[in-house]
C-alpha cells in the first residue's frame, strides 16, 4: 500500500511543469523588468488601510478589499514549511466536522525570481546525502514541483510582497474542503463525498494573524452542491503555515514487531548497491533538559524539556471533561517507563488567552464534535523528514456515547445489572469514556492498532478475578478489545473485571521502545542493536507481540477486531450464552413504558450484530494463516503457519451448528413481532456464512495449506467433501425445517453461481450475497487522517483460485449434491419433496445449459 501510494504521488508530481525562465532574469525570458520605485509606491498603496501583523512573515490584510498579502524577508526563502488546511466550521458535517483536517498537510518551500514567488511542494520521500557524487543528478531528477506562483506586487527594502488572496480565499484545489473520493475507501464501503460548485462572490478571507513561527488564516468558502438535491454549502477554513525545525529531530528506525505509525524515504547513494528504503517511527520530541541528561541516563525520572500538552474542549460537559483529562494523562505511566515524568499534560481551553485558537497548529486539542456520528478519531501530524509529531488532535463525536452504551449493555448486560439502563450512571459512562479517550490519545502518540493483542489471553483467564483485575481484557488498549463478554453471571460478584485495562502491558512496553533515549547512540543505526534487544527480551511472551490490522480480507484468525481470548469458539460460546440471557430479558430490561419500540429495535439489532461478530471471529479459522514477523538468522522456520485440519473442521462444525439454530433464540416472535422487522431479518447472517465457506480466496488458502503439509492440513478435496456432507444433511422423518431449506438453497445458489456456467446464477429463493467476512457494516471505534503510514496487512492480493479451477470444483460439488438429493427425495414428504424437485431442476438446467 505504501509503495502504491508513492507511485500515485509520483504520477501526480510528474504533471507539474516548471515554468520556463525561472533560472534567471534575462530579458529574453519575456519577464517584464520591474521598476523598484514603482514597486515601492505599490507597497504604500497596499499598506494603506491594511491590518498589519508581524511574525514569521508580515501579513497585510485588507478586509474591505478582501485582500491578503505576505511580506516575505530574504531569510524566509529556502526554509521548509508545513501548510495545514483544517475545517473550522461547516454547514454540513458529512465529509468533515469542525476541527478536522481537510487535507494531508503539505511540506512546502518558497523560491523567487524578479517576477514571482514560487511555492514548491517538497519531495521528501527521496533523499541523497549532501556531498554524494550523484547529488547533482539527483537534484535534476527530483526537483520540487511548483504548487503555485505569486506575482511580486511590491517591495519593501529587500522584502517582497505577494498577493495570496486567490490561494487562501478561493477554492484552491490543493487546500480545498471538497473531498476527493478515495478509491481504497470506496472498496471498503465508504460513500461518495460532497460535490459542489464554488460561489466566489460569497467567499473570501476573514482573518489573518502572524506569530513567531506560524501564520494563521481563516476564510469562508461558499458552494452550491451538485446532484439531485442542490443546496448551499459553506465551510470556514483555517490554514496554518508554520516553519519546520531547523534542527530536525533524530529518527528512530521502524520495526514491524512494534506498532508505530511511520514515515519513510528512499535513499539514493553511490556507496550502496541498491536504493535503501528507510522507515522511521512517528513520535514526539521528548528529551530531558540539558542539566538533567546525566540523571536521565542514570535511570532517574526527569521531566521533559517540552512536555506534550493537550487542550481539552470546554464544550465537553464538566462531568466528562475531567474524565477526558484523566484518559490523556493515563499515558504518563507509560512515559515513566521511558524515563519521563509529567510527560503529557491535559488542560482546558484557556479563557483569557486572545491568541489561543484550537485550530492553530501550535496547539494539540481534544475536540468535541456535536454530530450524530458514533465514533472518534486521533490523527497526528508529523514532520515527514524525521517522523517528529508536531501537532495532534482527538475528535470526539457526540454520539460515541451511544456506541459506548450499546457495547457495554450488549457485551456485559447479562452479567452486570448496572448497565441495564437507558442512561448509565455517570461513573459507569465515565469508565467507558476514559478507555475510549486513552485509546485515541495512544494514536496521537504514534501507536497503531494492535489487533492481535487480545489473542494472547487464555479464554478462561477472562473469568478470573485475579487475572482481569491485573490485566483487564487485553494487553493493549490499542486493540479493539471492548468489554468482557466472556464473563458469566456471578463473575462480577467474584471480582471479575468487565472492562479493558487503564493501560496494557504492551502499551507501556511500546512507549518505552519508541521514546526512551539510548545513551551514546548518535545515529538510527547505532540505536538498532538496543532496540532489537528490547524486542528479543519479550519475544517469548505473546502479551508483547504486535498484530497488524488486516484490511481487504481477514486471513489471520489470531489478529481480529472485537475479539477476546485465544479460542474464538470457546469465547463465542460464552458470549452467545450471555446473548441468550439478554434476549430472554430484553423487553423487561429495556422497557420504557408509553414509548414506541424504535429504541428497543436499535438495541435488538445491536444484539444481532454482536452475535454476528462471534460468527465472524470463527470464520477466519477456516483457511486461516497465522503470520509471524521473522528476521534472517532468528531460527524461525517460516513466516506463516496454516491452521490445522482439526481446528478448521471444529470451526466448520461450530459455524454450521450456529446458523442452523440461532433463529430459535435470536429471532423470537414475541420480540420481533413488536418491531418493524420481518422474521427473516437475520437470514443474512446464515447466507453470508455459507458464502464465506465457499469463497475463492479461502479455497485458495486451503489448497496452499494442503500442498504445504497434506497430513496436517486440509486438502481442498478433503475440505469440500466435509463441507458438502455437513451442509447437505438428510431430512429428519422425511422433512427439512424452513431454516434447513433456506441454508441448503443458499449453498446451491452460491455453488451454481461459481461454476461459471451462467453469467448469473439461477434464483433459488435465497440470497447468494458475499462479503469480506460475514456480517453487517461495522462502525469502527476510530479512524485516521489520510496520509497515515502504517504496517497494515493488506489481503486483497493474497490469492484466489482461477476461474477454471473454481468452476471445476463447484461443478463437482453440484453433482454430489444432486446424487444426495435423488436419494433423499425417496424418503421426503410434502414441502421437502417439492424442495428437492425444484433444486434438482435448477441444477439440471444449469448443467444441461437449458
Amino acid at each position: 500500500m505504501r509503495r502504491l501510494t508513492l507511485l500515485i504521488l509520483t504520477i501526480v508530481g510528474l504533471s507539474a511543469i516548471f515554468p520556463s525562465g525561472m533560472q534567471g532574469k534575462k530579458k529574453k525570458t519575456g519577464f517584464p523588468i520591474l521598476k523598484k520605485d514603482s514597486l515601492g509606491g505599490d507597497y504604500s498603496k497596499i499598506k494603506k488601510g491594511a491590518e498589519v501583523d508581524s511574525g514569521l512573515f508580515v501579513v497585510l490584510y485588507k478586509s474591505k478589499d478582501n485582500k491578503l498579502y505576505f511580506e516575505m524577508p530574504e531569510e524566509s526563502f529556502g526554509r521548509q514549511y508545513m501548510l495545514a488546511s483544517r475545517v473550522a466550521a461547516t454547514s454540513d458535517s458529512k465529509d468533515f466536522v469542525a476541527g478536522q483536517m481537510a487535507k494531508t498537510p503539505l511540506l512546502i518551500t518558497f523560491t523567487k525570481d524578479e517576477r514571482n514567488v514560487y511555492m514548491h511542494q517538497i519531495q521528501s520521500q527521496n533523499y541523497v546525502e549532501e556531498g554524494d557524487p550523484i547529488a547533482a543528478s539527483f537534484e535534476k531528477n527530483f526537483m520540487n514541483p511548483i504548487l503555485k506562483a505569486f506575482k511580486i506586487s511590491a517591495r519593501n527594502g529587500k522584502n517582497v510582497v505577494i498577493d495570496v488572496t486567490s490561494f487562501f480565499g478561493t477554492n484552491e484545489s490543493s487546500i480545498s474542503p471538497i473531498k476527493d473520493d478515495n478509491p481504497v475507501a470506496k472498496l471498503l464501503g465508504a460513500g461518495s463525498s460532497i460535490k459542489a460548485t464554488f460561489v466566489s462572490e460569497a467567499s473570501g478571507i476573514s482573518s489573518a494573524k502572524s506569530f513567531e513561527k506560524n501564520i494563521e488564516i481563516e476564510s469562508v468558502l461558499a458552494y452550491t452542491t451538485t446532484g439531485t438535491v442542490k443546496k448551499p454549502y459553506s465551510v470556514k477554513m483555517h490554514r496554518s503555515l508554520f516553519v519546520l525545525p531547523d534542527d530536525p529531530m533524530p529518527m528512530r528506525l521502524q520495526d514491524n514487531r512494534v506498532g508505530y505509525f511511520q514515515s519513510f524515504r528512499y535513499e539514493f547513494s553511490s556507496g550502496k548497491d541498491r536504493i535503501e528504503d528507510e522507515t522511521f517511527i512517528n513520535r514526539w520530541r521528548l528529551q530531558p533538559r540539558e542539566e538533567d541528561r546525566e540523571a536521565y541516563f542514570e535511570g532517574q525520572l526527569v521531566e521533559p524539556e517540552k512536555p506534550i500538552v493537550f487542550y481539552v474542549d470546554t464544550a465537553f460537559p464538566a462531568k466528562w471533561r475531567s474524565t477526558i483529562r484523566q484518559g490523556i494523562e493515563d499515558w504518563n505511566r507509560a512515559f515513566e517507563a521511558a524515563g519521563f515524568k509529567n510527560a503529557i499534560k491535559a488542560v482546558d481551553y484557556p479563557k483569557d488567552d486572545k491568541d489561543f485558537d484550537p485550530d492553530d497548529m501550535r496547539y494539540s486539542c481534544f475536540k468535541y464534535a456535536a454530530t450524530s456520528t458514533p465514533n472518534a478519531m486521533g490523527p497526528s501530524y508529523a514532520d515527514p523528514r524525521t517522523g517528529e509529531i508536531l501537532s495532534a488532535d482527538v475528535i470526539w463525536y457526540h454520539n460515541i456515547v451511544s456506541l459506548l452504551h450499546n457495547w457495554r449493555f450488549v457485551q456485559t448486560g447479562a452479567v452486570d445489572a448496572r448497565v441495564r439502563k437507558t442512561t448509565f450512571d455517570d461513573d459507569l459512562m465515565q469508565e467507558s469514556m476514559r478507555y475510549a479517550a486513552a485509546h485515541e490519545v495512544g494514536h496521537t502518540l504514534g501507536l497503531m492498532h494492535n489487533m492481535g493483542a487480545s489473542y494472547s489471553y487464555p479464554v478462561d483467564s477472562l473469568r478470573s478475578a485475579t487475572f482481569t483485575r491485573k490485566y483487564g481484557t487485553t494487553p493493549s488498549i490499542m486493540d479493539y478489545a471492548r468489554n468482557n463478554y466472556v464473563a458469566q453471571p456471578g463473575d462480577l460478584e467474584k471480582g471479575v473485571k468487565m472492562t479493558p485495562p487503564i493501560l496494557g502491558v504492551y502499551d507501556i512496553y511500546a512507549i518505552n521502545w519508541g521514546y526512551r533515549l539510548i545513551k551514546d547512540a548518535d545515529t538510527p543505526e547505532a540505536e538498532k542493536p538496543t532496540l532489537d534487544k528490547w524486542i528479543a527480551e519479550k519475544a517469548g511472551d505473546p502479551m508483547y507481540w504486535f498484530g497488524a490490522q488486516q484490511v481487504m480480507g481477514i486471513n489471520d484468525p489470531t489478529d481480529l477486531t472485537e475479539d477476546l481470548g485465544n479460542d474464538h469458539i470457546k469465547a463465542g460460546d460464552y458470549g452467545i450464552s450471555n446473548l441468550k440471557i439478554l434476549m430472554k430479558n430484553l423487553l423487561n430490561w429495556r422497557m420504557e413504558k408509553g414509548q414506541r419500540y424504535d429504541e428497543l429495535e436499535t438495541v435488538y439489532l445491536e444484539v444481532a450484530k454482536q452475535y454476528n461478530r462471534y460468527l465472524g471471529h470463527v470464520v477466519p479459522i477456516i483457511g486461516g494463516v497465522e503470520y509471524l514477523e521473522i528476521r534472517q538468522g532468528d531460527g524461525q522456520a517460516a513466516n506463516k503457519t496454516f491452521v490445522s485440519k482439526a481446528e478448521q473442521k471444529r470451526a466448520m462444525q461450530w459455524l454450521l451448528k450456529e446458523i442452523r439454530t440461532y433463529d430459535s433464540w435470536l429471532t423470537p416472535r414475541d420480540v420481533v413481532g413488536k418491531l418493524e422487522l420481518d422474521m427473516t431479518v437475520n437470514n443474512k447472517y446464515r447466507n453470508n456464512i455459507i458464502s464465506q465457506l465457499f469463497s475463492s480466496p479461502r479455497l485458495y488458502r486451503i489448497k496452499d495449506g494442503g500442498l504445504a503439509d497434506p497430513s496436517k492440513n486440509y486438502t481442498i478435496d478433503g475440505y469440500l467433501d466435509d463441507l458438502t456432507n455437513m451442509i447437505f444433511i438428510a431430512p429428519t422423518a422425511g422433512k427439512l425445517s424452513d431454516t434447513e431449506r433456506d441454508l441448503q438453497a443458499s449453498a446451491i445458489s452460491i455453488i451454481m453461481s461459481r461454476t461459471g456456467l451462467e453469467k448469473k446464477a439461477a434464483a433459488s429463493g435465497s440470497s447468494s450475497k458475499t462479503s469480506g467476512i460475514a456480517g453487517d457494516d461495522e462502525l469502527y471505534f476510530c479512524s485516521h487522517a489520510a496520509g497515515d503510514n502504517s504496517f497494515t496487512r493488506f489481503n486483497l492480493a493474497s490469492g484466489t483460485l482461477s476461474g477454471a479451477e473454481q468452476g471445476a470444483l463447484m461443478l463437482g460439488r453440484l453433482k454430489k449434491v444432486m446424487q444426495k438429493y435423488r436419494q433423499y427425495k425417496t424418503m421426503a414428504q410434502g414441502a421437502t419433496r417439492d424442495f428437492y424437485d425444484y433444486q434438482l431442476l435448477l441444477m439440471e438446467r444449469l448443467i444441461n445449459n437449458k
